[in-house]
């Protein structure tokens, strides 16, 4: 397996140099760059996470409690997201004869490596955010914490973890688009020739058509969306001081799920290694992206309706739901029994 890539940025005046997927090997075991970067993203996230919380006066055991069910139940459903969809689009990968360290095994045992072999590739993003944000409602309800501040306080810092990660494709060559000719397109021999069917051979060997390396576009929508969170809480809680009473909770994690959700709607679009909900029709990260963008519209919407409504009459409208919700189901068991 070839772990040496040769890439380059002609538009950009950067000429031809390696990417090693290997970092270094330990007892012969190869540590990827990928893990490293994918390691540090997660060790940021906590420490962010670690001086949110002080800032926001909660005890430094609850962030320890959050971090050992947020951070291994990610990395299970990242890998469980990638399995799934890509189970559907290549179903061979998992229930044909499969080979372990150079022995034939049976398609059942097969089928449970290839879902646990994670140090072999296949990580999805939008698995891990969404097992993440199930761990931290169930985690919130357990220890009686509100949900939104909670996701409010980790949102940023996932969204940075993402913005490293992406750069983890980098150095696998890998998460890049269909051909283009821009000036920041990336060249490499390795790139199938079918992206390029559409051009003449001149323009590909003097690398007048590369491909869009959305890997980079989706990292710096993130770290733009990063940067407008974290300078939006400075500016509220330090320049304005703005009050407990005005502050909106879930205001992030629905700035979020809309900020994230359209750019990667329209990244997947360009990017020539999608999971496949229908294949060849519905990719699964623009259908999950268009949900994740509506949904963050209509929590917003909520959200901002609902502290409106609470200043101005001094009415929560989600306790009040709840309330007669909650009297309703009353009322019909007393009348069930």
């Amino acid at each position: 397996m070839n772990t040496t890539h040769t890439l380059s940025f002609p538009g950009l005046g950067i000429d031809d140099f390696e990417v090693n997927e290997v970092a270094f090997k330990i007892f012969n075991t190869p540590i990827y760059y990928y893990a490293i970067i994918i390691a540090i993203g997660m060790t940021l996230a906590v420490g962010y996470a670690f001086w949110r919380f002080y800032e926001n006066k909660i005890k430094i055991d609850t962030v320890i409690d959050y971090a050992i069910w947020i951070l291994p139940m990610s990395i299970v459903g990242a890998r469980l997201y990638y399995v799934i969809f890509d189970m559907i689009d290549r179903p061979q990968n998992y229930f044909n004869v499969t080979h372990i360290n150079g022995e034939e095994v049976n398609t059942f045992v097969g089928f449970l490596y290839s879902i646990v072999s994670v140090w072999e590739g296949g990580l999805a993003i939008y698995g891990g955010v969404i097992a993440g944000g199930i761990t931290i409602l169930i985690v919130s309800k357990i220890k009686k914490m509100n949900t939104f501040k909670i996701l409010d306080i980790a949102v940023p810092s996932v969204l940075f973890a993402q913005t490293l990660g992406r750069w983890g494709n980098f150095f696998n060559a890998e998460a890049y688009g269909e051909a283009t000719t821009l000036p920041w397109r990336m060249c490499s021999p390795e790139f199938p020739s079918r992206l390029f069917e559409n051009f003449t051979s001149e323009q590909i060997v003097n690398k007048e058509v590369g491909v869009h390396p959305t890997f980079l576009y989706e990292s710096l929508w993130n770290l733009i969306g990063v940067a407008l969170m974290i300078g939006t809480l400075i500016v509220a809680t330090k320049i304005i001081k703005v009050s407990k009473k005005k502050h909106i909770d879930g205001f992030f994690f629905a700035f979020y799920m809309m900020w994230y959700g359209f750019g990667r709607m329209l990244i997947e679009g360009l990017r020539t290694d999608s999971l496949w909900l229908i294949p060849g029709v519905i990719r699964v990260s623009i259908f999950v992206a268009v949900i994740t963008l509506l949904a963050g519209i209509l929590l917003m919407t909520f959200l901002v309706a609902r502290r409106v409504v609470l200043i101005k009459k001094n009415i929560d409208i989600w306790e009040s739901f709840k309330n007669r919700f909650k009297k309703s189901k009353e009322v019909k068991n007393g009348t069930d029994n």
